[in-house]
């Protein structure tokens, strides 16, 4: 890591993690990674679940929020690459990395990174609504739908409210912003190599139109150590559900005890 990368301390990782409930005294970090169109406050719901002795760390990607000022990310090896560097310092004591739907695309890609690069590795990778990388295709790519059929899209997916399509500047915002994730996203490509040596679970929808049970259970091939799939009574958008899941997962690690 660099000399002038994010430094430990009350700004860990700078304007790329936000942390709503900061604390030193963690045991654990849930570090997590939003879908498509979102930001770190997209789980800041999960607050209230998660255990006192766990933090939680929400990626912020350029465009939005308090970022709302930067270009969008463009390239995906240069978007993990920061993502990357700014996870760094969090990386001083055992953490959970979650990817929601989309962001579980980047969240896999990220922990093997890591691993190839010799860091730490999380002690669990928590995946939502994404099908395995054997079954990934990626054959009509979302990001170049025209205007109303990709906000369609969106709305059928759970993450984006109808009223965001009656107003005019909302949607021209939105659009801009859900067109460029999805190209990094649609556009990355996993690196090769071993499954990891990490427990992974993943968190769906029962009723999820999109991903079937059996692409999500694929995930069991990804990894050497333990494989759970969790599925939810909801469709697609399992965000605010999954939170229970997760603070679970993130509880028993805490009670087992955790590093790697």
């Amino acid at each position: 890591m660099s000399g002038t990368g994010p430094r430990i301390g009350g700004a860990v990782g700078g304007r790329w993690i936000a942390r709503p409930r900061p604390s030193a005294e963690a045991r654990l970090r849930v570090i997590c990674l939003p879908h498509v169109g979102a930001g770190g406050a997209a789980f800041n719901g999960w607050l209230g679940s998660l255990p006192e002795k766990a933090e939680l760390c929400a990626v912020r990607l350029p465009g939005r929020e308090n970022r709302i000022a930067e270009p969008l990310a463009e390239d995906w090896r240069t978007l993990l690459a920061d993502v990357q560097e700014a996870l760094l310092p969090l990386l001083d004591r055992p953490f959970v990395l979650v990817g929601h739907c989309s962001g579980s695309v980047m969240a896999y890609e990220l922990a093997r990174r890591l691993r190839d690069a010799g860091h730490r590795e999380p002690d669990m990778l928590v995946l939502s609504s994404t099908e395995a990388p054997a079954l990934r295709r990626i054959d009509d790519p979302l990001h170049l739908l025209p205007t109303r059929e990709l906000l369609d899209r969106v709305v059928e997916f759970g993450g984006m409210a109808k009223e965001v399509l009656d107003d005019p500047d909302l949607m021209a915002m939105f659009e801009r912003i859900l067109r460029a994730d999805y190209r990094v996203i649609e556009r990355l490509e996993y690196s090769a190599g071993p499954p990891l040596d990490v427990p992974v679970t993943v968190v769906g929808g029962r009723h999820d139109p999109f991903v079937s049970h059996q692409a999500m259970a694929a995930w069991a091939a990804e990894t050497t150590k333990e494989f759970s799939l969790h599925l939810l009574d909801a469709g697609h958008y399992v965000l605010n559900d999954a939170g229970r899941t997760v603070a679970g997962t993130v509880r028993h690690l805490l009670e087992g005890g955790t590093g790697r």
